[in-house]
């Protein structure tokens, strides 16, 4: 057996020639590499890009949804407020009630506070000429509330109902 001289031409050549093929075996694994990289990163894109196109959609359907619920519920509340009118009968009765609280509230100096319960009479009767101001709270169905009123507008009613002639 004999030794090989690694310095013979052939030799290097072949050397030479194995270490070109290598490297440009790398250079196309790499490129390769590179090229799986990106489709690997343009496949996440477009699956990214197919979900958020399968949202949208979703979106667009439900907003076209509560685009018609919306509609539907204006004409509903359209139709519900033009069955809504007042009779002009109603509207007179309410003109005449109010008139009628109007001046009773002038002529008594009653103010009522309708926040109270309904079997409550709630409010404060005043009279600006003797410049006052009591406050009431009492069953609905009381005569102290007319008491009241009689005794704010003039201070001497208890005296001339106990001496008044039979």
């Amino acid at each position: 057996m004999t030794i090989m001289d690694v310095t013979e031409p052939w030799y290097i050549r072949v050397c030479e020639e194995f270490d070109e093929f290598c490297k440009k075996v790398d250079d196309k694994i790499d490129k390769q590499q590179q090229k799986i990289k990106a489709c690997e990163k343009t496949n996440k894109l477009q699956n990214k890009l197919a979900q958020e196109l399968k949202i949208k959609n979703e979106l667009t359907q439900q907003l076209s949804e509560l685009s018609r619920r919306d509609s539907e519920l204006e004409r509903v509340c359209a139709a519900f407020e033009a069955r809504l009118t007042i009779a002009d009968s109603d509207q007179h009765r309410l003109d005449n009630a109010k008139e009628s609280y109007q001046l009773a509230k002038e002529l008594t100096g009653i103010r009522l506070d309708f926040s109270a319960p309904p079997n409550i009479a709630k409010g404060y009767v005043k009279n600006e000429a003797r410049k006052l101001l009591l406050p009431f709270e009492m069953p609905v169905n009381s005569d102290a509330l007319w008491d009241l009123v009689k005794s704010v507008s003039d201070p001497t009613w208890p005296e001339k109902e106990n001496h008044a002639p039979n």
